[in-house]
């Protein structure tokens, strides 16, 4: 068999295929069962200082696809923390943690996150078209942690 494996910023991946931080890794047994199929590394569902509220239904099949007009994880940060990521850390497989959203946040959450992540993924969907305040995060994100920050754009960022 081909070997597939990734190296990224020091992390080294079996393969390239990671679940987007969504669905499929909503939780921690989620996240396993990514892994159980096969993902090279591991990506968690956004997580902020609170949990977010979804009204239901809050996907539709669309031609060609679904909508999906979740937002952040459901699950309060204390439950990630208490259990989710170690589940996924389990796995073995490099796990980078999601978080949003403002630097303020992302600093509070990064320090609390410390053991658990291998990455951190920022996301800055509710940030606006402004780069300053995904600035702000990234440095926020960097001045509490060591490892890899990656940046998730969100489709109303500038070029």
């Amino acid at each position: 068999m081909a070997d597939l494996t990734v190296k990224i910023c020091g992390l080294e991946f079996k393969n390239p295929v990671l679940p987007a931080a969504g669905p499929p890794v909503r939780d921690g047994k989620a996240a396993m069962a990514c892994a159980q199929g096969g993902a090279g590394g591991l990506v968690t569902k956004t997580v902020s200082t609170r949990a977010a509220q979804v009204p239901r239904p809050c996907m539709a099949e669309m031609r060609g696809g679904f909508l999906n007009t979740e937002l952040w994880s459901e699950l309060p940060p204390e439950q990630w923390l208490e259990s989710e990521y170690t589940l996924a850390k389990s796995t073995g497989l490099p796990l980078i943690i999601s978080l949003g959203y403002t630097a303020e946040e992302i600093e509070e959450l990064a320090r609390k996150v410390a053991p658990f992540a291998d990455a951190l993924e920022l996301s800055t969907h509710y940030l606006g078209d402004d780069p300053s305040p995904m600035v702000e995060a990234v440095k926020a994100a960097k001045m509490v942690s060591q490892v890899p920050v990656f940046v998730k754009l969100s489709p109303a960022a500038r070029d």
